[in-house]
């Protein structure tokens, strides 16, 4: 079976953003879209880029709203009507016989529910990107006192777990999104695990720390073992009390 990639929510960014970030991803997996009876700019630029491009993709609707255009339809694998359509994707990816992974249109204008959606996925141990923004992974403060909020369970950044098993255990779009951010091209995702593996050269094996921010801004770092576990030990540093 397929990997499969299920877009959820209706958050826009720059067309070129989400186009980059689907352009990363590219055609291996089958992708899996909602429609809500409403184009947003965000949903407007998934749906022209897999018809664009001939991507495999099938539709989850909104049941009692506007039909989805026929345009879209008729492109799709199939279309399904549901009463909920962000719980039945998620629910999709999870069951499906190799497990899915949820790419979030963020709604900066409605982050209560953008926040609830990617909650959905995580706590399901989703991989969970943010498609407005460059396939981040999606890290949710659970210390907030407004919305029972998650943090996503990511891989250990350390050393070893940058070997070729774990890279190749890892989503296609973040080992090629890490590849790139490298300066590489993958094709693949045997590329892109080529690419940070680095063969049997151990120098060679690369990381990345995500740091978030109080305001919400990600910020991200990227380097060999050795950088990373300098960065490490200046963060442990700076958290001891005296």
């Amino acid at each position: 079976m397929r990997e499969a990639y299920g877009v959820i929510g209706s958050g826009s960014a720059s067309r070129k953003v989400i186009e980059a970030s689907l352009n990363d991803i590219g055609l291996e997996p089958v992708f899996i879209i909602p429609w809500y009876g409403k184009v947003t700019d965000g949903l407007e630029a998934v749906y022209d880029w897999v018809i664009d491009n001939e991507a495999a993709f099938s539709i989850v609707a909104q049941d009692g709203v506007k039909a989805v255009p026929k345009a879209l339809a008729q492109k799709a694998s199939s279309v399904t009507i549901v009463d909920d359509v962000d719980s039945h994707i998620i629910s999709n990816l999870k069951n499906r016989e190799v497990e899915g992974l949820a790419l979030v249109l963020w709604d900066q204008d409605k982050e209560n529910y953008s926040v609830s959606i990617a909650s959905r996925a995580i706590d399901l141990r989703l991989p969970t990107l943010e498609l407005t923004n460059g396939l981040v992974p999606i890290i949710l403060d659970n210390d907030s006192d407004e919305t029972e909020e998650k943090e996503e369970e990511l891989p250990d950044l350390g050393e070893a777990n940058y070997e070729r098993e774990t890279l190749e255990m890892m989503p296609t779009a973040l080992v090629k999104r890490m590849a790139k951010d490298k300066g590489f091209d993958p094709k693949s995702k045997e590329d892109a695990v080529n690419m940070l593996s680095g063969g049997e050269d151990p120098s060679k094996v690369v990381g990345s720390i995500i740091v978030l921010m109080q305001d919400g801004t990600e910020i991200g770092f990227n380097g060999d073992p050795t950088i990373l576990k300098k960065l490490m030990d200046v963060i442990v540093e700076s958290q001891k009390p005296w």
